[in-house]
């Protein structure tokens, strides 16, 4: 019903101003951009939101700036840093950087925003598990700041990619004159964008920093993030000239906005991988005891044609991928297979493992695109008399990750991962198989934490990247996950508009242009 839905209001649009006719620009000093996830909340340290991550990057700078194309990191707030010895790294602020406010950003703010807003128990902040390896945070002078660490840690450069700054001053003044819930709908950086106006389930508003340090940038004066839910309505919004790019669209829509003059899409591979974890360790209370079996876990890899999906359902825009971490990241070994598509090997299996007469499966999935790809799974499912029921939770991406951290999410678990923008397997693995840290893992296998957390803990390249080769086989070899794909963005634009978006799932909209 709501793909018909979606074709009616794309027509509709269609009809309305013509498909033929160009979009007319949302406004040539205001851009306007939409997404299919809402923000929950504009404290940037009460969630961990991929629009928050995205939208962060346009109203605060984070300290070392990503190359959109390579993945390399470069200075940005911080312009040269150095190892002192294996638990102690120092770094440089950039000079003369100001907050919206006009306070100096200072060494101090780096400090709070770790110490104080990450890391006090107090705040419970959802980012704290990637921050637990800070042992404190030194100022040395306004510009100069040392990180001790609780033990070597080899990430702390690609953690800094998704660190901004907060002013500790204007925090403390708003929380004191308007309660801590006034973080929740106001917030002030020292990015490309200042915060006008925040609407819960529909927008953010934004203005440009006329004093942003990187002088030249943005180039557009006013940016609206829109909130848009419905894919048919985003591109019917696009259609209609009422946005210039429709983020979240889904690859069986790329033929009609192509078709549509003065549109186009950008379709870029990126960071994110879906898979399927299965409850191994039974710890949902409802999940079905047969999961406990490693041969009925290999009979579902073997009972569902990822390749067929890949190209029939999305059209190609994916990537098959045997591998629990991108093969981007550092030490994916891409040289591990997983189970061949063998339907007849899926039957034997499960008639070994004692269940040739089938079983019930829930699969939990939070959006659009896994969703599609689920359901063709389910139909393969069907073919070995292993019966699929879809949870759905699209659109509700946070309820869904608290009903898996409290045990819950019974059966299948399928998600996708961005890895927080960082190109490191810690990113990834030990969310999901380091216990008792980990709020998801539903394998319980010590020696797989054991690895990941030694492996967290030498600078030794090669050592980590032995460690990550086993984890990766072992996880395989038990068919505790079936990695599924990985994922492109796909966004709809006005061809008029020059935007970058980076393989590690951010638009550069702060750099982005009329041609």
């Amino acid at each position: 019903m709501k793909k018909i839905r979606g074709i009616m209001l794309f027509c509709l649009a269609a009809l309305v101003i013509g498909i033929s006719s160009s979009p007319t620009l949302a406004g040539k000093d205001h851009l306007i951009v939409a997404f299919e996830d809402s923000i929950k909340t504009m404290h940037a340290y009460q969630t961990t939101q991929r629009i928050a991550i995205n939208t962060g990057y346009l109203i605060y700078d984070p300290l070392l700036k990503r190359d959109p194309k390579d993945g390399s990191l470069h200075p940005h707030l911080v312009t040269e840093w150095k190892i002192v010895n294996d638990t102690t790294w120092e770094f440089k602020l950039r000079p003369g950087v100001k907050f919206h406010n006009g306070n100096p950003l200072t060494a101090e703010a780096v400090r709070f925003t770790i110490e104080d807003l990450i890391l006090d128990p107090a705040q419970k902040s959802p980012t704290a598990p990637g921050w637990k390896w800070v042992k404190k945070v030194e100022v040395k002078d306004d510009l100069t700041f040392r990180v001790i660490t609780d033990g070597p840690y080899p990430l702390i450069l690609e953690r800094f990619n998704v660190l901004f700054p907060l002013d500790p001053k204007w925090i403390k003044e708003m929380v004191a004159k308007n309660g801590e819930a006034y973080l929740a709908r106001n917030t002030m950086g020292t990015g490309p964008y200042k915060f006008v106006r925040f609407v819960e389930g529909d927008r953010i508003e934004l203005a440009r920093n006329e004093q942003y340090w990187e002088k030249g940038y943005p180039k557009f004066p006013r940016m609206t993030v829109r909130f848009i839910p419905e894919q048919s309505t985003r591109i019917a919004e696009l259609v209609s000239g009422g946005i210039d790019a429709a983020a979240n669209i889904l690859p069986d829509q790329i033929p009609s906005i192509r078709n549509s003059k003065g549109l186009d899409t950008i379709i870029v591979p990126i960071l994110r991988i879906s898979f399927w974890q299965f409850d191994s360790l039974g710890r949902a209370p409802n999940s079905p005891p047969a999961l406990k079996d490693v041969r009925v876990r290999r009979a579902i890899w073997h009972a569902i044609d990822r390749e067929a999906i890949i190209k029939n359902v999305l059209g190609g825009n994916a990537d098959p991928v045997n591998i629990p971490v991108n093969p981007r990241q550092f030490a994916a070994d891409p040289s591990i297979k997983g189970y061949e598509y063998n339907p007849e090997k899926a039957k034997a299996l499960l008639k070994e493992a004692g269940h040739e007469k089938g079983l019930n499966l829930n699969i939990w999935t939070y959006t659009s695109i896994t969703k599609n790809a689920n359901e063709a799974a389910i139909g393969y499912l069907e073919k070995v008399g292993i019966k699929g029921v879809i949870r759905d939770y699209v659109g509700r991406v946070g309820e869904m990750e608290k009903l898996s951290q409290a045990s819950k999410t019974d059966g299948i678990l399928n998600m996708t991962w961005g890895s927080y923008n960082i190109f490191d397997p810690d990113a990834i693995l030990p969310n999901f198989f380091m216990s008792p840290e980990s709020p998801y893992d539903y394998t319980g296998d010590k020696e797989l934490s054991d690895w990941l957390r030694e492996a967290r803990r030498t600078l030794d390249k090669q050592k980590r990247k032995d460690l990550y080769g086993k984890a990766q086989k072992k996880i395989i070899d038990q068919a505790y996950w079936m990695p599924f794909f990985t994922q492109r963005v796909i966004m709809g634009v006005n061809n008029n508009l020059s935007v970058t978006v980076g393989i590690d799932e951010v638009p550069r909209f702060q750099y982005a242009t009329w041609k």
